[in-house]
């Protein structure tokens, strides 16, 4: 992602997001950010692992650490304060879109593995392995600027990670909703509680686990730089998450198991 400038911007967040899902239901969530406001410089990194009927493990740091590695549709994440290691080989062609912009910044998204074998190494657990997904996100405005109430996104891939459909459903004063459907933008997209839609293709939710359910606060609470200086409204957001079997549906060709991870946020 090549973010175009705003030499003045004070306000610069990058955010990387990975996750993977093994067939025996186990999974793994990763983030790599980093923070440029108010003097700040801030690095934070997160991997959550998800067994089936037990507590999450988490584990965080805010050590300065470097950016993931992008080439060559492969990504390589190596959290060297938290031991882990991420691998995610891409298979399909990456999505690229600004979603936002105004004359106080704008919100550039990259999607560099729409659909990918991922793995996450972290000592003392298994090795999670499966089908996977890698986005990274930049933003020159803060979050609170933005004219979203609600915001829900999701993606979809088959266990062979070959196909995929993501998406993104903005809810607010300037409401908007992005279908990717193996990696290209559909014309039309619709997004409800049970999946998304794009002309011919649509993804079906099953009934799905919850991942997580809190406030942006719980997480500010572990960052102690941004306790004081985020607004109430950033820190009211709430975030559900969830991981659930789905069936893309193509007119003409037979239903297609697969997994997706997705969530709402609700800003206050």
């Amino acid at each position: 992602m090549h973010a175009r400038s705003h030499p003045a911007a004070p306000f610069r967040f990058t955010k990387w997001y990975f996750d993977c899902v093994a067939e025996d239901g186990h999974a793994a969530i990763g983030y790599w950010a980093s923070l440029a406001w108010r003097g700040l410089d801030l690095h934070w990194q997160n991997v959550t692992l998800y067994a089936p009927g037990r507590t999450p493990v988490g584990r965080s740091s805010l050590a300065a650490s470097p950016p993931p590695h992008a080439a060559l549709g492969t990504i390589t994440c190596g959290m060297r304060s938290l031991d882990c290691v991420v691998n995610i080989e891409s298979r399909q062609r990456p999505i690229e879109e600004c979603l936002f912009e105004s004359d106080e910044g704008r919100v550039e998204w990259r999607v560099d593995a729409p659909a990918a074998a991922v793995s996450f190494e972290l000592p003392g657990f298994a090795a999670v392995r499966g089908a996977g997904y890698a986005e990274r996100i930049f933003m020159t405005i803060p979050p609170w600027r933005l004219p979203i109430r609600e915001l829900r996104w999701g993606r979809w891939i088959d266990p062979a990670a070959r196909r995929s459909v993501v998406w993104i459903d903005w809810r607010g004063t300037s409401p908007c909703s992005w279908v990717f459907v193996d990696g290209i933008r559909a014309p039309t997209a619709v997004v409800t509680e049970q999946g998304p839609s794009a002309g011919s293709v649509k993804v079906l939710l099953g009934e799905g686990r919850t991942l997580h359910a809190r406030a942006f606060a719980d997480v500010a609470a572990t960052i102690a730089p941004l306790r004081k200086i985020l607004p109430k409204s950033l820190l009211a957001l709430r975030e559900t998450k969830w991981c659930s079997a789905g069936t893309r549906w193509d007119e003409g060709a037979a239903a297609q198991p697969g997994c997706a991870i997705h969530e709402v946020a609700v800003f206050r």
